[in-house]
């Protein structure tokens, strides 16, 4: 019980960043962007390419420096991606539907998910793609007489269209006898082993930076100038820009901050699954707007505490089923058990957890 409760922590705390984005955008402007996924999964992308081509991982620092600054790079990467990838669709798409209703923004908001699930299949491929490893970089002249591990190094080939594809290749098996004269005459100085992080690191990692970023953002919201300001548009659109609050950059460091930690929750995700393909951010996009209506659209508590019971319920649950009810194929309705939360939820408390009913005047 304990193991799975930590892991359904883990996979709440993804949620909860994802969740983030949609409360607040949500609370700024009233509109479920449901192209947050897409902004995650683009996330989970850059963070890929960094850990895969900028070769931090081959400075010379001492171990486990160069992984640690590599991880630190591949998140930054992501987050500052994904916030400038939301910011310029809230310049191109939403911004000029602002005014025409909430039922033109929210289906500007599916197609822009559309869009951005075909772009990047166009650009990276339909097929899903194991996350990169941890690599340690070795010279061959630091080398053991035998090999502790299987050893890799990169291979690079061109095809007959011109285009430059790369790929690992094994070059030593555990326990061989080390050929290093071989392995420099086919110019490998350097190879490299894996290193595999253990998923309960990674439950722990992502639900620390949870922990950490939940006050960094109550500062943001509730001690700065442009936290005050988005609380003011937030409560009164019209009636801030009449006070001189500037709406549309407002708006626009709304969607940078949700993307962000959106961008940070894409590669917590991927290196907890191993994977990325372009519908990544789709299902995971899906039950961050179930944990944000759980907690209370439009409400950062609410997000951070929907995620982490929508988490927990896809864990425990489907454990409980299987061995106290003995339902063998609970796992497998994990996904049929988030909705029916997000049913009930909507039949008992339709405003959420720590959600308010609004009273418009007529």
């Amino acid at each position: 019980m304990l193991d799975y409760l930590l892991n359904g922590l883990g996979l709440g705390a993804i949620f909860a960043f994802i969740a983030l984005g949609y409360t607040m955008v949500y609370g700024i402007i009233k509109l479920i962007n449901f192209a947050h996924g897409e902004f995650f999964m683009v996330g989970g992308f850059l963070g890929f390419f960094a850990l895969r081509d900028l070769g931090i991982e081959r400075l010379p620092l001492p171990a486990p420096l160069p992984i640690l600054l590599a991880y630190f790079c591949a998140l930054t990467v992501a987050a500052l991606g994904s916030g400038l990838l939301a910011v310029v669709t809230e310049r191109i798409a939403y911004r000029p539907v602002r005014r025409a209703g909430r039922i033109a923004a929210l289906i500007t908001a599916v197609c822009v998910s559309l869009i951005l699930q075909n772009l990047a299949i166009k650009a990276w491929g339909a097929d899903p793609k194991a996350y990169p490893d941890p690599k340690v970089w070795v010279d061959v002249d630091d080398l053991p007489a035998r090999a502790e591990s299987n050893l890799y190094a990169r291979r690079v080939a061109t095809t007959s269209t011109g285009e430059r594809v790369e790929s690992e290749e094994r070059v030593v098996v555990e326990g061989e006898a080390i050929d290093r004269l071989r392995l420099k005459s086919e110019g490998r100085g350097e190879v490299y082993r894996k290193v595999t992080i253990p998923r309960e690191t990674t439950r722990g990692f992502v639900i620390l930076a949870l922990v950490l970023w939940t006050p960094v953002l109550w500062f943001l919201v509730m001690r700065t100038r442009m936290g005050k300001a988005m609380r003011a548009v937030s409560e009164d659109l019209d009636a801030a820009r009449l006070m001189g609050i500037p709406i549309d950059r407002v708006v626009a460091y709304t969607f940078f901050l949700g993307a962000f930690v959106a961008g940070v929750g894409g590669v917590a995700y991927c290196v907890t699954y191993g994977k990325i393909e372009p519908f990544t951010g789709f299902v995971p996009g899906l039950k961050a707007f179930i944990a944000a209506v759980i907690g209370g659209i439009g409400s950062i508590p609410g997000a951070l505490v929907g995620g982490l019971l929508l988490g927990i319920a896809e864990s425990v649950v489907p454990y409980m089923l299987r061995d106290w009810a003995g339902w063998r194929a609970a796992f497998a309705w994990k996904d049929a058990i988030a909705f029916a939360l997000l049913i009930l939820f909507l039949l008992v408390r339709p405003t959420g957890l720590f959600g308010r009913p609004l009273r418009v005047k007529v």
